[in-house]
């Protein structure tokens, strides 16, 4: 199999949204530079607002190495922003593909895709990508997450 994944859904704490406008908006801009710094493989995120009970932020990173997964969280865990967003559950795997634009729903088991939305298989996890029109419907069926993808300052902008 290629690439290491790890994804991450986090939950924002409401303490965040008590504070000043400007500190929150300082906080993000800290949170995205680290995310934005070039690194081998890839770094996907997605608004789980509104889609997910559990989380409002899903965070899909793909590395050559798991080492690269430990550099991110690395990386991250020194930002103040993620004192503010709680780890609610982490995925590990390791399949093949790059996420593209559209929706995501993970899956810890494997579902009919229906026509138009791409697979991307792991050992453990079936991650399936396209309109949230055609993910909602096996969103309900299962235990699933699902997610719209955006650019990373539009998903922090969601929280």
């Amino acid at each position: 199999m290629g690439l290491y994944w790890s994804l991450t859904l986090y939950r924002l704490l409401p303490e965040f949204r008590r504070l000043e406008a400007e500190l929150q908006e300082h906080l993000k801009e800290e949170f995205l530079e680290v995310l934005a710094r070039p690194r081998e493989g890839f770094l996907k995120a997605y608004s789980t607002v509104g889609l997910c009970g559990r989380g409002e932020l899903l965070l899909w990173r793909g590395s050559p190495a798991p080492e690269g997964l430990l550099l991110l969280a690395r990386e991250l865990n020194r930002t103040r922003m993620l004192g503010y967003l709680l780890p609610v559950r982490v995925y590990l795997d390791q399949g093949e593909g790059v996420p593209g634009e559209g929706g995501l729903l993970l899956l810890e088991g494997e579902a009919t895709p229906p026509p138009g939305v791409r697979v991307h298989r792991g050992r453990r996890l079936f991650l399936l990508e396209g309109p949230l029109e055609a993910l909602f419907p096996l969103a309900l069926e299962g235990e699933g997450v699902l997610g719209l993808g955006l650019g990373l300052r539009e998903v922090l902008d969601e929280l």
